[in-house]
């Protein structure tokens, strides 16, 4: 294995990773006669339009064309590039690398170095939650809330000692610019002084993490009542990022929704007791972000409120988010002066349970809520009905929104019809993907025949067939087969980091495979190449009729002979194609 060359390395990665086993570890898969199928996360997806062979190694999206390898979804899925996702993926197979495949050092961003700081400070903070006195003092705090010692360790919890320069002196002793940490939220710059003093002091440490388990930020409760409560560090991309997520994924893919609650504590307290497919927001809104994230995994989202006012109000704004996602919202409104965490601390996680069984769909409770309010005379029929409708609009499950007009109609006493008139769709191109120049169907169809049967590739190279090719994709990939031949899938990929030309493999290799043999392929070769130099002809055709009466009109007589000659000669060039087997 040391010996490995870059090509080498990369089939024996690709034949120790299973693709499907990569990307469901980023989205929810489901078995699709022999490949899978999921949302797609490359572009706003609403219906399952990614499609992964296991047998082919593949991935594509018949909707907005990305597609490729496992290498491929590394690159677009985690914005990295090929040598990175190599490394990546080398480390995951435990396939060797050698120093010259690496990645160079110029290619590893800043974030990385911002994380790798990230995760240096978690193992200090954990360390002195464990080994501090200060940090005993902390852990019995955690232990009197019901957080085991086994969950400390399992989710890295720490404790920020609280002399205002430990962090500080240990960063300067490792060398690590304090205007990095600074930027990171870990160390404010003194001011009318020189040097920075540690942000957090006296509080017990959160690590937040991304989907992929890298520490991007951390979260600092105070045990001592000292305000604020909670603070945060600056966090990467903070509006995508739910807590708990890297270790609640599968859980919520096995249970089939996810539960939303508000903080560290109370998704602590519900993976203790067993409710793992929990996700905490931090005490922020939930964004369009957190929902594009959730839908990779479920359609069904439960989102715990408080009991007051303002949780109910937070509860209607989830649907403006979560509707245009193609997300289901539920709710459970816990009774005030409760949360998760007290509800499992007090030993009742069974009636929490039943609560999450009996979670009701946020639009029912609008359609309630603003149905009380009309009776109350606290606002009018027409505004109660106008605010649903606009909530409606943005649903995009257009079974559910017929179920939901109705609903309204019956309980407002208002006519469908009414009602939908109502409805703002708005542009109906809105969020669609721009298409990409269509690739003709015979093209794609040549080019999935040579990679079955590569011997038939002699038969392009005869009288320069190539030339019929249009510029694009299809053509260069025939080109490079054509010059340095066609052994298997991966080589070829391999060849191609250019994500289009990833994309059009990929695609053609998802066509329908409906050619058994070398003889038939043979035969649709032929008709292919026929139909192609057809269309050749054609466009020429169109193209001398445009010359020929430009000619007329500029009374260039020599001209116009010699263009129509030329068109009588592709007019026979054209019987002459349709006359062959």
């Amino acid at each position: 294995m040391k010996n490995l060359s870059y090509e080498s390395v990369i089939k024996e990665i690709k034949r120790r990773l299973s693709i499907v086993s990569l990307i469901e570890a980023y989205l929810s898969l489901k078995r699709s006669g022999k490949n899978f199928v999921g949302i797609c996360p490359f572009h706003d997806d609403k219906n399952p339009s990614l499609h992964v062979s296991e047998e082919k190694g593949l991935f594509h999206c018949f909707s907005c064309g990305a597609g490729g390898d496992i290498f491929g979804f590394m690159m677009r899925y985690n914005n990295i590039s090929f040598p990175e996702a190599i490394a990546e993926l080398a480390k995951r197979a435990d396939v060797p690398l050698e120093r010259q495949y690496r990645a160079p050092a110029r290619e590893k961003s800043r974030a990385n170095a911002l994380f790798r700081i990230n995760s240096l400070i978690c193992k200090f903070y954990h360390k002195a939650l464990l080994e501090s006195q200060e940090g005993k003092e902390a852990l019995n705090y955690l232990s009197a809330r019901g957080i085991s010692l086994e969950t400390v360790k399992e989710f890295n919890l720490g404790y920020a000692p609280s002399s205002w320069d430990t962090l500080t002196r240990i960063l300067d002793a490792k060398n690590i610019p304090l205007s990095m940490a600074e930027e990171i939220g870990l160390v404010i710059k003194r001011q009318n002084k020189d040097g920075y003093y540690d942000r957090f002091r006296g509080r017990i440490i959160f690590p937040i993490k991304d989907v992929d388990g890298k520490v991007v930020g951390f979260g600092g409760r105070t045990v001592s009542g000292e305000e604020p409560k909670y603070m945060k560090s600056e966090i990467y991309h903070k509006k995508s990022i739910l807590y708990g997520l890297d270790r609640s994924r599968d859980y919520i893919r096995r249970e089939k929704h996810a539960v939303v609650v508000e903080g560290y504590m109370d998704f602590l307290s519900l993976f203790r007791a067993g409710i793992r497919n929990a996700v905490a927001t931090l005490g922020t809104s939930l964004t369009r972000e957190h929902a594009i994230i959730l839908r990779r995994y479920t359609d069904k989202v439960i989102v715990v409120f408080d009991g007051d006012e303002a949780g109910k109000k937070a509860a209607l704004r989830v649907l403006v988010v979560f509707l245009p996602e193609g997300l289901k919202p539920l709710m459970v409104i816990l009774p005030e002066g409760h949360d998760p965490a007290s509800f499992i601390f007090e030993g009742r996680q069974d009636e929490f349970q039943k609560l999450l069984h009996s979670a009701a769909p946020i639009l029912d409770f609008m359609i309630e809520r603003n149905m009380r309010s009309f009776e109350e005379q606290k606002t009018s029929r027409s505004a109660a009905v106008k605010e649903i409708a606009d909530v409606l609009s943005k649903m995009k499950d257009t079974i559910e929104r017929s179920y939901y007009i109705k609903k309204t109609g019956e309980s407002f006493g208002v006519r469908e019809d009414e009602l939908l008139s109502l409805l703002k769709f708005g542009d109906k191109l809105e969020g669609r993907i721009s298409a990409k120049k269509p690739v003709n169907n015979d093209e794609r169809l040549v080019l999935k025949t040579l990679l079955k049967f590569p011997k038939l590739v002699d038969y392009i190279c005869e009288d320069d067939l190539i030339d019929i090719f249009p510029e694009n994709e299809i053509k260069t990939v025939l080109e490079h087969i054509i010059l340095n031949g066609f052994d298997d899938l991966s080589s070829l990929l391999f060849k191609f980091n250019d994500s289009s030309v990833q994309e059009a493999i990929s695609e053609v290799v998802f066509l329908s495979d409906d050619v058994p043999d070398e003889a038939t392929a043979w035969k649709l070769l032929k008709d292919c190449i026929r139909k192609l130099k057809l269309k050749r002809v054609e466009e020429n055709l169109r193209v001398v009729r445009i010359k020929i009466d430009r000619a007329i009109a500029e009374k260039n007589n020599l001209l116009e002979e010699k263009l129509i000659k030329e068109y009588r000669d592709l007019i026979q060039e054209q019987k002459n194609i349709r006359g062959r087997d």
